[in-house]
């Protein structure tokens, strides 16, 4: 029964895309800048860690691209599309965080 609930807590959304970019992702990264794009122009993206959907971060609201920045836990994400049909793209620029 254990299992079950922790699966159910590292999912998206219903209706939502996981992304996993964890063999991508430096160790020691916590956050990264994302550029997304989307089309058409007036088109939502909403990126949020699986399992916590009180991160999401929303773009693109009435412009072709925008610059983020996310936490990264484990390189997971979950996509949210305002519609089925639009065309996004994500294009992932890692910096050193500081830490003070």
């Amino acid at each position: 029964m254990e299992k079950i609930v922790i699966a159910a807590l590292l999912a998206c959304q219903p209706g939502d895309r996981l992304i996993d970019w964890s063999d991508r992702m430096p160790p020691g990264t916590t956050l990264a800048n994302v550029l997304v794009t989307v089309e058409p122009f007036y088109t939502r993206l909403s990126i949020y860690q699986p399992g916590h959907f009180e991160t999401v971060q929303r773009c693109c609201n009435g412009r072709q691209a925008s610059m983020i920045r996310i936490p990264i836990e484990d390189g997971r994400f979950c996509l949210a599309q305002s519609q089925r049909q639009m065309k996004w793209t994500l294009r992932l620029s890692l910096k050193p965080s500081l830490e003070l």
